[in-house]
């Protein structure tokens, strides 16, 4: 056999194994419709089981990553309820600022205002804690995390969602892809090697 042939085996397989895989990842995406061929249905990988990645996403992020278990914890804390009695506390103050005849002396305004905003601050702490325990069976059952995964999943433009993969994930792709030439290139050097080994 030529050395040319023995050449040619290995950049032939490299090619081979790179068109593979540039292929392999464009039908992640394409075709968006289904397309008959004979005995069997063509269509991109997420185009088509768009609805199963849906819902295995939604079941993933609700029970791995986010329940609304998690958001109330988050919420039910000191930190987050000094800044909610903060805001409530501003909020009332302002409104009293604005609602009480301006008839009524300065001094009196300023009594009442600090002495709803001390009970507000004595309280409001309990009163926050309170509600997230009494509504939080409520909430967490109407507030289905899982749905809203899956519903937003389902809405995705197939061209955004394609985008959002290559954008998150371009370099691992274009690696996949030389990889596919790296490993077409020694499978032909193998052949090379058992060509050279036992000559026909």
């Amino acid at each position: 056999m030529m050395y040319y042939q023995l050449f040619t085996i290995p950049v032939i397989s490299a090619l081979i194994g790179y068109i593979t895989n540039v292929v392999a990842i464009k039908m992640l995406f394409w075709p968006r419709k289904p397309i008959n061929l004979l005995f069997f249905e063509l269509q991109g990988l997420l185009p088509k089981r768009q609805a199963d990645i849906a819902k295995s996403l939604g079941e993933l992020v609700e029970n791995q990553l986010l329940s609304v278990d998690d958001i109330f914890d988050r919420l039910n804390t000191p930190q987050v309820q000094d800044k909610l009695v903060n805001s409530v506390a501003t909020l009332v103050r302002d409104k009293l600022d604005n609602m009480l005849p301006r008839i009524i002396p300065a001094k009196l305004l300023q009594l009442i205002g600090d002495s709803i905003e001390k009970v507000l601050r004595q309280e409001a702490a309990s009163w926050i804690a309170q509600f997230m325990e009494t509504e939080r069976t409520y909430i967490t059952r109407e507030i289905e995390v899982k749905k809203i995964v899956e519903e937003k999943v389902n809405d995705f433009n197939l061209d955004e969602m394609e985008a959002m993969i290559k954008g998150v994930s371009s370099p691992e792709l274009r690696f996949i892809e030389i990889l596919g030439g790296i490993l077409g290139f020694i499978i032909g050097l193998i052949q090379d090697v058992i060509i050279m080994l036992f000559p026909m």
